[in-house]
């Protein structure tokens, strides 16, 4: 009486089943099918110890140490490790989208044509270094650069007036204007009470509000 072993396979950070990968018992690679739902089977496997291990391009291989008495069946969850290794960029992009829900509220708001907005997409193609580079192309917002750090100001807000910062929806209490731009997902600037959304309202409406969207996840 032989042995066996049911698999899953997904994603440990957004729980999406993973269908491409290469399945290894005790190093011998195996053609098993994965069904839609990310589950494989392991069939008519001798008692005693295996080592199991499962691969996918952009992530961590998964291995673990079975050992199967006659007629047991095991069943193994493998929550694979995202690492982007091999992966092209466009789809690091398309799974840091999945865990940045939050990120829905930039589209959201960008629709209504209110305020000044800056996409990944012309972070990337502008070539932007930091986040001054980045909001000094605003018209409206001014990036006055000292020795040790960079202070952004309003036109329209009084001297001495600052905006409110928020990092993936949360009030922060500054985000250096010097810092890489490398993970940031999206920029929102709201220069005054005129265009200020509801939910800034309040918050430093007369000195603006910049609103951070990070590419990690929360």
């Amino acid at each position: 009486m032989t042995s066996g072993v049911i698999g899953r396979i997904f994603d440990e950070r957004t729980n999406q089943v993973l269908v491409d990968v290469l399945i290894l018992l005790d190093a011998t690679r195996r053609d098993i099918s994965v069904s839609s739902q990310g589950r494989f089977v392991l069939s008519n496997l001798p008692a005693g110890r295996h080592r199991l291990e499962v691969r996918a391009i952009g992530y961590r291989p998964h291995v673990i140490e079975l050992t199967l008495t006659v007629g047991q069946v095991l069943e193994r969850q493998f929550a694979m490790v995202f690492t982007g290794d091999r992966l092209p960029e466009l789809a690091v992009e398309a799974r840091n989208s999945k865990l940045l829900p939050r990120y829905n509220d930039f589209e959201r708001r960008r629709s209504s044509g209110i305020g000044a907005y800056i996409t990944r997409d012309e972070i990337r193609s502008r070539g932007y270094m930091s986040m001054g580079d980045a909001l000094r192309t605003i018209k409206g917002v001014r990036v006055n650069c000292g020795v040790v750090e960079c202070l952004i100001h309003m036109t329209r807000a009084a001297p001495g007036c600052y905006p409110v910062y928020y990092v993936d929806g949360r009030k922060a209490r500054s985000f250096a204007e010097s810092t890489p731009i490398s993970d940031v997902q999206g920029i929102e600037v709201y220069r005054g009470a005129a265009e200020m959304p509801g939910e800034f309202a309040g918050d430093g409406a007369m000195c603006g509000v910049i609103s951070i969207w990070t590419r990690s996840a929360p």
